[in-house]
């Protein structure tokens, strides 16, 4: 309704040039438009996970751009979960849980569920060493607890909790040093191997879900 009300001030006040009478109801209705989809996302609860996806990505986008980085194999996929990013580096292999908060920032330790956010990021890295160890490909896989967004909690750049790296840096330089452990390598060989092995199973698991997603369909109610 707002719109539509300053819309038809605006049409009033350039009424006399019809190009700027249309210039005007074309951005107001373009406007409407836009906000009508991200209410109605809102509304069924699909906009924060678009928009938790969205960060995931950037996330990795940023992951490929660091020096030093072998590959990043994203969004691998468990039966009760997923590992956003697989990172495999010289120095070793992480598994990289990314939390994205857009709700009032807070200390560390009144973020919501803190324990289980570091649980799943430790099982997610314990399933891909699982994983690759069942391929043939024995390297250890460190966890990584990464919060973004603007409700991002305050705390200092690297936090470990247990044996998970707790972040909060946009800047993959600041926590993947802190995230290795003394001794851990990877060669590049090595990596080759687990980004493939990570890539046959995530395209395995995708035709598995796509067929189970199908035989839902197809099963009489």
């Amino acid at each position: 309704m707002a719109l539509v009300v300053s819309a038809a001030g605006m049409s009033l006040a350039v009424r006399h040039s019809p190009l700027l009478t249309g210039v005007v109801i074309g951005v107001y209705v373009g406007a409407t438009a836009v906000a009508t989809i991200v209410l109605l996302s809102v509304v069924d609860g699909t906009f924060h996970p678009r928009l938790g996806r969205l960060v995931e990505r950037s996330v990795g986008t940023d992951l490929r751009r660091v020096p030093g980085i072998h590959g990043v194999v994203s969004d691998v996929s468990f039966e009760h979960g997923n590992v956003d990013h697989v990172v495999l580096t010289s120095r070793g292999c992480l598994a990289v849980e990314v939390k994205s908060s857009f709700s009032r920032r807070r200390d560390l330790a009144k973020v919501a569920d803190l324990a289980g956010k570091v649980t799943q990021t430790q099982y997610g890295a314990q399933r891909v060493q699982l994983l690759l160890h069942s391929r043939g490909v024995d390297v250890p896989v460190r966890p990584v607890l990464l919060f973004t967004g603007p409700g991002a909690p305050f705390m200092p750049p690297v936090v470990h909790y247990d044996d998970v790296t707790i972040t909060c840096s946009t800047d993959p330089t600041t926590w993947l040093e802190s995230a290795i452990h003394a001794g851990d390598q990877l060669d590049l060989d090595t990596a080759r191997r687990a980004a493939d092995e990570l890539l046959a199973y995530r395209e395995q698991r995708t035709d598995y879900e796509q067929a189970r997603t199908q035989l839902r369909a197809e099963k009489p109610h």
